[in-house]
């Protein structure tokens, strides 16, 4: 009597198990699909709406159809004077999170507020004596023989760069067995008002035992930013591995203006 209770305890184990995977199997773990028609010939500027950087972004999902009215601008950061990166997500209705990233040209304000604020040359002093001329081909001289004496200084590092480099410098100098993380970049711009997700700034996580989808389940986030204010702020990234190694601390300046 007593196997035959197993035996019908066994045969309703295997059938629920069953029916646990069916289930699972019928889920939706797959979000949308984000399409940039490419028709959009934006111009980004700092005073564009969400509705203005949504524009040729569109959003279809293989279960729920068209769900673009879920289509949201996360950040927007600049790259140069010259381009901005616009980061969006959608989702479906199972929650299902798809992100997107393009780049934008962007208005150089820099140029033309230097344009305006140079001031107008005076007409009348084009016309110098001949002895003020004389004057300022020797000091000329004198500086081109000063220049050619000392060494040329070399141009000032970008900032990104320089905090990519040292940050880069010590993920890489962590021990063998401790994870490393790394960001997509280390200083980003964002305007007032805009949302702010810091794990979209998370490039690559390197450990000598776990994988990264384990490792990015165990990020941790000190978020400091205010998106609703400007000013400078700074999140700091890590992540402890199944061996308890800490990472290296990956920091990003966030510039809210």
């Amino acid at each position: 009597m007593a196997k035959k209770i197993i035996g019908i305890m066994i045969f309703l184990c295997v059938i629920l198990a069953g029916a646990t995977l069916y289930i699972e199997g019928q889920e939706d773990h797959t979000g949308p699909e984000i399409i940039d028609d490419g028709s959009a010939d934006l111009i980004y500027s700092p005073d564009m709406s969400e509705t203005e950087l949504l524009e040729g972004i569109s959003a279809i999902d293989d279960k729920d159809g068209d769900v673009s009215d879920t289509l949201t601008v996360e950040s927007v950061y600049e790259i140069d004077d010259s381009s901005v990166v616009v980061s969006y997500a959608a989702k479906d209705n199972d929650n299902n999170i798809t992100k997107y990233k393009r780049t934008l040209k962007a208005e150089n304000t820099k140029e033309d507020e230097e344009d305006e604020d140079s001031p107008a040359k005076d007409e009348g002093s084009s016309e110098e004596t001949s002895e003020n001329t004389e004057d300022k081909a020797e000091q000329s001289g004198e500086e081109t023989a000063e220049t050619a004496a000392s060494p040329t200084e070399a141009p000032k590092q970008d900032e990104a760069e320089t905090l990519r480099q040292e940050q880069e410098a010590l993920a890489d100098a962590m021990p063998s067995q401790n994870p490393r993380i790394y960001l997509t970049e280390y200083l980003v711009k964002i305007p007032v008002g805009s949302s702010w997700n810091p794990l979209d700034h998370v490039s690559e996580i390197e450990d000598d035992q776990d994988d990264m989808y384990a490792l990015w389940r165990k990020i941790q986030v000190v978020d400091n930013v205010n998106p609703s204010a400007a000013g400078t702020y700074e999140c700091t990234y890590n992540v402890v591995d199944s061996q308890n190694n800490d990472s290296n601390h990956a920091t990003i300046k966030v510039i809210v203006e």
